[in-house]
């Protein structure tokens, strides 16, 4: 009984918890809804309103006021009253404990703030755009008045430099006053927002009469004056060219000069007609135009002056490379009676030789053309360059190959030195065999001491020969190289090796009195001493040592360091 009463309470307890939340929670929810309720209906609709009135409630302006203030009165007379009546609602639903319900108007509330909002920035927008315009008209437009006084004025004072533009330009302007004429009905009519619409197209309309009247006498001082003149001195120089020898017909320089004119001739009717921007595409193309054929007749005499200036020098120098092929050619038999020459290395020469034959023959065409004059001088300088061009290659390449030959006769004298000093290296190994009074020398050692004689011996043979292969010299060399330098590390090795072995065989003598069974393996070890066999003794030896004395090599291993020098 007392746990049923228990449970009771706790039930009750949940329930009095849930009610408190939910009607704290809603409460909070209605507030919010109320408060924006109140912010929607203190926006300023109503100064707005009243500002409109101050201007001209006719036309335009009348219509709009009347239904911004019909959609106001709709929102303060139906749509407000509609959510407070909500609103109400939502509190009596709360204080029943409907919380469903309650969410359910809230959401309805909610959502018809949210077309009221939109209502009413709808109507605060419209009325600033249209409050806006007139401030706007009225600051803009006198504006736009001046600027159209002052075109006006600046017309007459340089009517001059405008030529027959000026009789189309002042149309336009008047036209542009016409349409002030318009813009203050529009004014008048309350028509605001027509009227800055219309202002809009004015400001664009002066802008472009404004560029046209900077633009016009400059283009008029263009196609009229300096274009022309530079035309007519392209054409001077081309006659005056023409009477001097040069050829210019591939450059149809007079073609392109009566095209230019006729283009400007239709340049001024077009600026007669105020057309700008097709007037300075029109002149652009022939400054660009004018400025190319300045270029080419420029890059015509400082060909004819570097044709000229050559005077055959270019053939004098082709004739003291022929005469330079030769005596590359006789030292190239030369050098093939004690060098041997593979087949590309000795065909340079003649492959030289065939190559300034061809070069002699371009070059002795060029200069009758020269001297014909009767091609265009940067045709025949172009070529001039390839031929000087193709002339300092050729002469690159002899250096090169002269170059080649000297260093056969260097590479022998240094391959003879590095032999000498091969020799001298195995006859110091030699003597420091001897010098180290070996037991005997292993037979291995004998055939790498072989080896590297009969590669010196190999090498020396070569050198002697004639004609000399410096290749097969230089192969050979490097192979003794290696066999001196593989005999040099294998002396050393085999004196450190006998050296050991001789002194392990010592140290393991003392253990023949205190542990006679290491006696057999140390005889053995003496016989491999003996019979040269230095690894095979030190292996039996250490082997020995352990087995009666897991230290014994240590201690050896650090005495013998001790006795080293």
């Amino acid at each position: 009984m007392v746990e049923f009463v228990i449970g009771a309470i706790i039930v009750v307890l949940i329930f009095l918890i849930y009610a408190m939340v939910g009607r704290k929670r809603n409460a909070k929810e209605i507030d919010q809804l109320d408060m924006k309720k109140t912010e929607l209906l203190h926006r300023p609709v109503n100064e707005e309103l009243a500002k409109v009135k101050r201007l001209n409630m006719t036309g335009q302006t009348e219509s709009l006021f009347d239904r911004w203030r019909a959609e106001w009165d709709e929102v303060v007379t139906v749509d407000i009253p509609a959510v407070d009546e909500k609103l109400f609602a939502s509190e009596d639903q709360v204080d029943k404990f409907r919380f469903g319900a309650a969410k359910k108007t809230n959401n309805e509330i909610e959502s018809r703030l949210v077309q009221i909002e939109k209502k009413v920035n709808s109507i605060l927008s419209e009325l600033e755009q249209l409050v806006g315009s007139e401030e706007k008209n009225r600051a803009e437009g006198e504006d736009m008045y001046t600027r159209q006084r002052e075109a006006k004025k600046r017309l007459l004072a340089h009517r001059h430099t405008f030529g027959k533009a000026a009789s189309v330009l002042e149309i336009q302007l008047d036209v542009i006053a016409g349409r002030f004429d318009k813009f203050a009905d529009l004014t008048e009519d309350g028509d605001y927002l027509e009227a800055r619409e219309l202002l809009m197209e004015i400001q664009a309309e002066m802008d472009i009469m404004e560029h046209k009247m900077v633009r016009i006498p400059v283009l008029m001082t263009e196609v009229n004056h300096t274009l022309p003149a530079q035309l007519s001195e392209i054409e001077h120089g081309y006659k005056e060219m023409k009477q001097d020898g040069y050829m210019l017909d591939h450059l149809q320089i007079e073609k392109e000069v009566n095209e230019l004119k006729e283009d400007l001739n239709r340049s001024r009717d077009l600026l007669v007609k105020t057309e700008v921007s097709e007037t300075e595409l029109i002149v652009k193309d022939a400054r660009d135009s004018i400025e190319f054929f300045y270029d080419l007749l420029e890059k015509e005499v400082m060909a004819k002056h570097h044709v000229l200036k050559d005077e055959g020098e270019t053939g004098t120098v082709i004739h003291g490379i022929s005469e330079q092929n030769d005596d590359l050619l006789e030292q190239t038999d030369l050098v093939k009676q004690s060098y041997q020459l593979n087949g590309e290395e000795a065909d340079v020469p003649k492959r030289l030789k065939e190559e300034i034959y061809h070069l002699e023959k371009q070059y002795e065409i060029l200069y009758g053309r020269i001297e014909e004059e009767k091609t265009a001088y940067s045709f025949l300088h172009d070529e001039l360059k390839d031929i000087q061009a193709r002339m300092e290659e050729l002469k690159k390449e002899q250096e090169g190959f002269s170059a080649f030959l000297q260093t056969l006769r260097k590479d022998e004298v240094e391959a003879t030195k590095e032999l000498q000093t091969l020799k001298n290296r195995l006859q110091h190994i030699t003597r420091k065999v001897k010098q180290s009074n070996l037991p005997g020398i292993p037979d291995y050692y004998k055939e790498l001491s072989e080896d590297a004689r009969v590669r010196i011996h190999e090498t020396g043979t070569n050198l002697n020969e004639k004609p000399l292969n410096m290749k097969a010299v230089r192969e050979k060399l490097d192979a003794a190289n290696g066999s001196v330098e593989h005999l040099a590390n294998k002396t050393d090795e085999l004196i450190e090796q006998v050296a050991l072995s001789e002194r392990m065989l010592q140290f393991g003598n003392r253990y023949r009195r205190t542990h006679p069974s290491i006696g057999p393996k140390l005889n053995e070890a003496e016989l491999a001493f003996r019979q040269a066999d230095y690894s095979k003794a030190l292996e039996l030896c250490a082997t020995a040592i352990d087995k009666v004395d897991s230290k014994g090599l240590k201690r050896f291993d650090a005495q013998f360091k001790e006795e080293q020098p």
